[in-house]
């Protein structure tokens, strides 16, 4: 090992120490924000608050992990005064969000959002450049934090309300004892008493939209199709993400019809598991159809001649 290398050896070392010392100091002096996770831990709180943000932020982290040699390589390259700006000013910006979710916010998604982001800031401002995939895995993260509460704030009427008129239509015309009154469900059931539910927005499919936002961007990043069949494959895939959870819907009203209340909350809380699973095997193996070879990655420069299927 040659001088040089040794160096960038000792440097890499030394930014790595730095970097676990200002997060433990900034952890230390938010604590707060942690304390504010520990009640929402419980399976009662998970389940209410949904699996989802803990769905995607795994599939990052494992994302990231693939792409650690990457990182490494790039990180050894050292860094310069764009990135030192770039990194200052994230790292500003992420301590204000922990802070504001810290003090005045007692949000799940916000506080876990908050956290990675003072992470990957503070590793901006250490590495540099190196910090490009852990930056596209925080947006894709943030796409699953923002895009329920920016759906329920914008069209918190119109999309449930739509959801819930479709789906007692399909239910009357099978001939299911079932109205509708705004959102309000009222389903007469065979065990002799109505059940009554409301359809929200997150009953209506807006973490199954957030879900499969966060993984679209993820493949995106990793093998990206020619641009005339992206358009195609994302309105296919968010047609077929809301359509899931609406088989998800009529499932739930047709087990309460049948079998009571118990049985409806037992395809409301567990149905997602296997449908979303089941419809995104079939999205990834069209995905892949359209994507381009394993060996151009869309965050290096594309060399391959080959022509690109479309949609």
């Amino acid at each position: 090992m040659d001088r040089s290398q040794l160096r960038q050896n000792q440097s890499a070392r030394l930014k790595v120490g730095l970097l676990f010392a200002c997060l433990a100091l900034t952890f230390l002096v938010f604590w707060s924000a942690f304390a504010n996770i520990a009640p929402l831990l419980n399976y009662a709180a998970l389940k209410q608050n949904g699996f989802y943000i803990w769905a995607v932020l795994g599939l990052c982290v494992v994302w990231g992990y693939m792409k650690r040699k990457e990182i490494l390589d790039a990180a050894r390259t050292g860094t310069d005064s764009r990135w030192v700006l770039a990194g200052t000013i994230l790292a500003g910006a992420s301590l204000g969000l922990l802070y504001y979710s810290a003090t005045f916010v007692e949000a799940l998604p916000l506080t876990l959002f908050a956290i990675a982001f003072v992470v990957v800031a503070q590793f901006t401002l250490f590495f540099g450049k190196a910090s490009k995939i852990p930056l596209m895995l925080l947006g894709v993260f943030g796409i699953a934090v923002v895009f329920p509460a920016l759906l329920e704030s914008a069209v918190a009427a119109p999309f449930p309300r739509a959801t819930a008129v479709l789906c007692v239509s399909t239910l009357q015309l099978a001939r299911v004892p079932v109205t509708l009154n705004g959102v309000t469900v009222t389903l007469n059931s065979l065990m002799g008493y109505n059940i009554t539910v409301n359809v929200d927005t997150r009953c209506a499919g807006s973490d199954s939209l957030a879900i499969f936002l966060a993984i679209f961007a993820l493949m995106l990043i990793d093998r990206r199709p020619g641009n005339k069949a992206v358009l195609g494959l994302f309105i296919f895939g968010v047609v077929g993400a809301y359509l899931q959870n609406f088989v998800r819907l009529l499932a739930l009203f047709t087990a309460g019809y049948y079998y009571g209340a118990n049985a409806l909350w037992a395809v409301h809380d567990y149905a997602s598991y296997i449908l979303f699973p089941v419809w995104f095997l079939g999205f990834a193996v069209v995905y892949l159809k359209y994507a381009r070879k394993p060996g151009n990655p869309a965050i290096g420069r594309m060399k391959s001649t080959e022509s690109t299927p479309e949609l």
